[in-house]
């Protein structure tokens, strides 16, 4: 088992409504799902109250504890865990991450919403392939996402705070369903989608495609002697909204009609799928079993088999698009790999996420030059932790943002904590190493002024060499770096 598991792939979606793992291999340049998993957690319970709910956190612990048992025998290169709308937004979610840390020996990564758009979209694109334009949406629990794209390339991506559980605490209390209720609920989705729909409806999608449990229950619902891909027009949504009328609770739906977990949050889904459809002019939709975790699967794929890592195309993309000096980039770049030759091991620096995080901080540390010179790391920080950057977490984007944040000049220390994929010292070691590599190379020369760094203790020993060894402007900077270098308890000495 363990032996085949070194050729097996897993992507885990801790969803707002349910957890899914997918396991699956590459044959011959394809991904092979071999095994798909759901448990159902409802982990958005209590959202509206901006918690997860003690009942939630404990569902949310028993899954990931069965979870682990499928994943025991996995190296960690080939699991990919990522966290959606519900870990994002809520007020107790470090404290859940925390204790799904203790059952999974995997990083959790919270990913942002058009993340989750992007990776959606990519699933399915894998799944279901089409050469026109369309329109993938995917209701969850927490949230709702848009794509739109044309065959593998997505070029709308929208995320928005209404999905099923949600919008059934919010509007539905107690089951409760009533003509004012419904309305209230679907006007409540329009009033957030309306400043979207215009861009949304001027794509002209010659396909429409729902992922995801939501509208596949719903399709299921409507079409319940149909297999595989159903279709779903407004016409046959407004029908079932007028029998739930009927009905007045959600305690009177048939629980052979419908997954008994999901009565709870049906409602809710049915009113955001008739607002969606509604607002952009929608008729019909087809349901698509592929969704996040395909897409999941599909780049960790990419990344762990093929060497092809999408976050490294970002960082060469903005590093274009703010027309960062190459050259310096990579003078920065080859003291970074000096210092880790010296002190990567020691201060467990190796890994491939730290060495993606250093070549992006080497390489887009100067990205706030485009705004001013003066105070360029602030507008640096400032400009990595607003863009979108495919293929990265909340994590990942927010350190990479605070090594450009600090590549000079003054370290708030508190800003280093409060990450769940990275604890306080591995960042900060991390800032020492960029600020230590940008230093050197300040008079941007040619010549690599670094031989080699040792560790002594919290002090780095420098060996310099070149014309610039004896630089009296570089031992003063030095110096100057120290006092800055003391709020993280390391200092830099020269042989």
């Amino acid at each position: 088992m363990k032996s085949d598991n070194r050729e097996h792939l897993a992507a885990l979606d801790l969803g707002s409504n349910s957890f899914h793992l997918i396991i699956g291999r590459v044959i011959e340049g394809q991904i092979q799902p071999i095994h798909k998993f759901k448990q159902r957690v409802s982990l958005a319970e209590g959202l509206v109250n901006k918690g997860i709910s003690v009942e939630a956190f404990e569902r949310g612990l028993d899954a990931l504890s069965q979870f682990a048992m499928h994943l025991r025998d996995f190296s960690p290169e080939r699991v990919r865990v990522v966290a959606t709308h519900t870990l994002r937004e809520a007020n107790n979610r470090k404290k859940f991450i925390h204790a799904a840390r203790q059952l999974l020996p995997f990083p959790i990564e919270v990913i942002s919403g058009r993340e989750e758009a992007r990776l959606i979209y990519l699933g399915v694109a894998q799944a279901v392939p089409f050469r026109g334009v369309r329109l993938i949406i995917d209701i969850g629990g927490g949230s709702t996402e848009f794509a739109v794209g044309q065959g593998e390339i997505p070029e709308i991506l929208l995320s928005k705070s209404f999905g099923s559980l949600v919008i059934s605490e919010r509007f539905f209390a107690k089951g409760k369903i009533t003509e004012k209720r419904f309305h209230r609920a679907v006007l409540s989705v329009k009033q957030e989608l309306e400043p979207f729909s215009k861009q949304l409806k001027r794509a002209h999608a010659e396909q429409v495609l729902g992922t995801s449990g939501t509208i596949k229950a719903l399709a299921k619902w409507i079409n319940p002697n149909a297999d595989g891909d159903l279709t779903i027009t407004l016409h046959q949504l407004h029908q079932l909204r007028d029998k739930l009328l009927s009905l007045k609770n959600v305690a009177q739906i048939d629980p052979t009609e419908i997954e008994v977990q999901r009565i709870p949050s049906i409602v809710g889904g049915l009113a955001v799928l008739i607002a969606v459809c509604e607002e952009l002019n929608i008729d019909c939709l087809s349901s698509v079993d592929a969704a996040l975790r395909e897409g999941v699967l599909f780049e960790l794929a990419e990344q762990a088999v093929f060497h092809k890592d999408i976050r490294y195309k970002t960082i060469q993309s903005m590093a274009a698009r703010y027309q960062v000096d190459d050259a310096q980039a990579q003078r920065v770049w080859a003291s970074v790999e000096c210092i880790l030759q010296g002190l990567g091991k020691a201060w467990q620096l190796n890994t491939p996420d730290i060495k993606l995080l250093l070549v992006g901080a080497s390489g887009l540390h100067e990205v706030g030059m485009n705004i001013s010179s003066s105070a360029i790391q602030k507008h640096s920080g400032y400009i990595l932790s607003n863009a979108y950057m495919p293929g990265f977490s909340s994590d990942e984007q927010r350190v990479l943002a605070l090594l450009c944040r600090y590549f000079r000049k003054k370290i708030v220390v508190d800003d280093l904590s409060e990450f769940a994929q990275f604890d306080h010292l591995t960042v900060a070691r991390m800032i020492v190493v960029i600020r230590l590599a940008v230093l050197l190379n300040a008079s941007r020369q040619t010549h690599n002024v670094l031989h080699s760094v040792k560790l002594k203790g919290s002090t780095l020993l420098l060996k310099l060499q070149g014309p610039l060894a004896k630089s009296a402007i570089l031992e003063a900077d030095i110096v100057r770096e120290n006092k800055y270098l003391s709020v993280l308890g390391y200092q830099l000495s020269t042989e």
